[in-house]
């Protein structure tokens, strides 16, 4: 059974206002749909893609990564002007989430798109 969540003040008259709607209606509606995509298969993967390209540097390394194809980390480096440590923790957030995948040769470690990873990119 779904325990009913306090409506925010206001929340019905603005939904009166907007569609003609009692709140009654399609609050629970909602709050019912809401939970069905946080409980989905594909919820929990999607918010971790989503978090990885929410930093500035992460998105940017990914952008680079679709404009280049493979670079390794002193080259991201050298395009973003962090330090290695940096470059790596960030490269490690991509990688984690599935958006970047890795490979070494040698002492070298080269990144690029994972497959699976269809975001749309700057």
């Amino acid at each position: 059974m779904m325990t009913r969540t306090r409506v925010e003040d206001g929340l019905p008259e603005r939904l009166v206002r907007l569609g003609g709607r009692e709140s009654d209606c399609c609050v629970p509606e909602y709050q019912r749909i809401a939970k069905e995509v946080r409980s989905s298969a594909a919820f929990p993967s999607a918010l971790r893609r989503v978090k990885a390209l929410s930093d500035e540097n992460r998105l940017l390394a990914a952008s680079l990564l679709q404009r280049r194809g493979e670079l390794c980390a002193c080259e991201i480096q050298a395009a973003t002007g962090l330090t290695h440590p940096t470059v790596s923790h960030h490269m490690g957030v991509l990688v984690a989430a599935g958006l970047v995948r890795s490979r070494r040769k040698g002492k070298w470690l080269y990144y690029r798109l994972s497959n699976d990873s269809r975001m749309p990119l700057p």
